[in-house]
């Protein structure tokens, strides 16, 4: 799975908010957020990645989480 770097990340328009991310990529298949959170308000990472996976049956399933630096 390919990891994103900060950079990359935060030069991509975010194409919807959630609760405490941003969705920056979203294919048919797979969705990536950058967190706007820090590890100040409880989050595992500054600037974290999540990654999730469409699975076989239509759920949205997090594959991988890392911090974007």
């Amino acid at each position: 799975m390919r990891r994103y770097t900060l950079r990359e990340l935060q030069q991509l328009e975010t194409i919807s908010q959630g609760q405490t991310d941003n969705l920056k990529i979203k294919t048919e298949d797979t969705k990536v957020w950058l967190s706007r959170m820090t590890v100040e308000d409880g989050m595992t990472y500054n600037n974290m990645v999540t990654i999730e996976k469409l699975t076989k049956d239509g759920r949205w399933e997090i594959i991988e989480e890392y911090p974007a630096r």
